[in-house]
């Protein structure tokens, strides 16, 4: 979903060394000395706040990534505060915490212009975050560095980023308020989705198997359902009734069994990502004679993220749920462990 996170640049700056969380490969994340960014005419030196660790950044940690080759920095869902700015940077330095986009479309290529800027190729990029320092590109700070109120927890904003690829989620769903809607799996990403449904007015029923996923559902006011291997099969026994199912986990073994739930003209969402081997089938009868949509979902857009920080900043105790767990950088091993363990939705780091 990224693109690489090299390491920060070596180049001698005012500020003396910073501290960042060095990914070196499957398991191992140390933390260690490394030089401040050097920034350009056309840049920001960011003060970094706090990081959310994502399902990515967890990927890489557990698995490894063909999109960040180590050494480099992970994260991307942070908050912070300029520091330094170029001199063809127009914004103020002062201590006001923003939250930036990782990353934003270019608005120019043949992409963008078809109204797909998701997919943009030429993306203005953010390396990552897990450190002191960053340096920001100037078009995301004039266009996607948002300065927050002070009465929302730094923690909260770390979510905008994600609260983005949800939004684009149910954009490409043609969800709409009053829609009802079964998300399933109870992750973060799904739980993010079901709290952004229910904030535009949707009627909304969450399902998984496991039970503290469900238990953290509810907390965040969610209808939930246990799908079980009986409540499951009782479950595809119903007539169809939602406007869209969005299938927020890898589990292609469901696409087949739940595309008949969908109404007629409804869709069937593909959220979670899927290895590029994955196969699976489905009865066209559903596709040609019910016209019911599958459809993807991927990354979001300038739009979205600016979307998700009005959701945030419109409802921030509503979102605060989902923050389970803060940690310092230095304790970034805990951290990633805490990431995995299903008992937490959403763990941050704490950088300055």
């Amino acid at each position: 979903m990224r693109g690489k996170h090299a390491l920060p640049s070596h180049s001698s700056v005012e500020v003396s060394g910073m501290k960042a969380a060095i990914y070196k490969g499957i398991g191992q994340i140390d933390i260690e000395e490394v030089e401040t960014p050097k920034i350009s005419d056309n840049e920001a030196l960011v003060r970094v706040g706090m990081v959310g660790v994502c399902g990515t950044d967890l990927k890489t940690f557990s698995k490894g990534h063909h999109m960040f080759r180590p050494p480099c920095v992970l994260g991307h869902e942070f908050t912070g505060r300029i520091v330094e700015k170029g001199r063809n940077i127009d914004i103020d330095v002062d201590d006001a915490v923003h939250v930036f986009a990782p990353y934003i479309e270019c608005g120019n290529c043949a992409l963008c212009l078809r109204g797909v800027p998701e997919l943009c190729k030429r993306k203005h990029w953010i390396e990552g975050a897990l450190a002191e320092y960053v340096k920001v590109p100037g078009e995301i700070i004039q266009r996607a560095a948002l300065r927050s109120h002070e009465d929302i927890p730094e923690s909260v904003l770390t979510l905008t980023e994600p609260l983005a690829c949800a939004i684009h989620g149910i954009e490409k769903a043609r969800i709409a308020s009053g829609n009802k809607v079964l998300v399933v799996g109870s992750g973060p990403m799904g739980l993010l989705i079901g709290s952004a449904l229910k904030n535009m007015g949707s009627d909304c029923l969450i399902s998984d198997i496991d039970k503290s996923r469900l238990r953290m559902a509810e907390k965040c006011g969610l209808e939930a359902i246990d799908f079980s291997e009986k409540n499951f099969s009782e479950f595809l026994m119903r007539e169809p009734s939602y406007d869209s199912v969005v299938l927020a986990n890898d589990k292609k073994e469901l696409v087949s069994s739940l595309i008949p739930l969908v109404l007629p003209g409804g869709t069937f969402q593909l959220f979670g990502g899927m290895s590029k081997d994955t196969r699976f089938e489905i009865d066209p009868y559903h596709i040609h004679y019910r016209e019911v949509d599958l459809v993807g979902s991927f990354g979001f857009s300038e739009k979205d993220f600016k979307k998700a920080f009005g959701f945030i900043s419109g409802d921030p105790d509503s979102f605060s749920t989902l923050i389970t767990a803060v940690f310092d950088l230095n304790d970034i091993h805990n951290a990633f462990k805490a990431a995995k363990d299903k008992s937490n939705i959403k763990v941050v780091v704490r950088i300055t």
